[in-house]
């Protein structure tokens, strides 16, 4: 969903990081420990464990809230698309059914082509899909009265879910707060690096632990842009939904060429 380049995950910096903070804490010893530094690593070693641990653990919940809710947009559709084709096998609704494929297939694709944090721009094309139910011609059996009367209620719960993406979407770490924590790891791996002795076990302690440190950050920063996990909230649920309406997925060129999605070898799919 993002539109700016691919960003490296963990499983491709880590090895990286790991040998560049090895070979500089081989390179470049310190000057070994002093009461000041030791200190200091204390101390901010403390204040920077409790600032990760909280932000790690506020932005996790605000993924599986995401995944919850994705969860409620993604099956509410597919149900009501259920209940359209009840509808849809009437003979004064066929259009109308043919209508709303279209307009469930333009909404999923709008989504692909925005950042969660910009998901209310394609308000409107659901807004489509909500006012298309004023279009429906009379209603002249139990049975579609009752798909009818059904499907309401779902659209409501889609929207309630939907409303709950937008601002989670929006949640994430401020400027202020990465600028604290960047300050707070950056002393840290200061500290690290300057009480090295150059020994084998310092230099081991020292790249692991600024390596640690790192690792941490790089955590963080998945978790607030959400490509942590975003297979499972930001791309297969909503591919899905082309499958029920009977499309070929869809799949933006840029996400397939950075390797951020792959598309199926067995499925017919569309690109943009």
């Amino acid at each position: 969903m993002k539109k700016q380049a691919k960003i490296l995950k963990i499983k491709s910096l880590l090895p990286i990081v790991a040998i560049l903070c090895f070979v500089i804490a081989y390179l470049l010893p310190g000057r070994g420990g002093n009461e000041t530094i030791n200190t200091t690593l204390g101390i901010i070693g403390l204040l920077f464990a409790i600032l990760i641990g909280f932000f790690i653990n506020d932005l996790y919940s605000r993924f599986q809230r995401i995944r919850e809710n994705v969860a409620i947009e993604v099956s509410g559709l597919q149900t009501y698309y259920l209940f359209v084709k009840i509808l849809s096998s009437f003979p004064q609704h066929k259009k109308w059914g043919e209508t709303q494929k279209e307009l469930i297939d333009k909404y999923v694709t709008e989504f692909f082509k925005v950042e969660w944090t910009d998901y209310g721009k394609i308000d409107p094309h659901f807004n489509n899909i909500i006012l298309s139910s004023r279009e429906i011609s009379e209603l002249k059996t139990n049975k579609e009265t009752e798909t009818y009367t059904n499907f309401l209620p779902l659209l409501n719960e889609i929207t309630t879910g939907r409303e709950k993406l937008f601002m989670y979407g929006k949640d994430r770490l401020s400027k202020a707060e990465w600028t604290v924590i960047g300050f707070l790891a950056a002393i840290l791996i200061f500290s690290i690096f300057y009480i090295n002795t150059a020994t084998l076990p310092s230099i081991f302690l020292t790249g692991s632990l600024a390596t640690s440190i790192i690792t941490l950050l790089l955590i963080l920063r998945d978790l607030d842009n959400l490509s942590f996990g975003e297979e499972t909230v930001s791309f297969e649920p909503y591919e899905t939904i082309f499958d029920v309406i009977g499309k070929p997925r869809f799949y933006l060129k840029r996400d397939i060429q950075s390797g951020r999605v792959k598309p199926p070898k067995n499925k017919k799919y569309r690109t943009g």
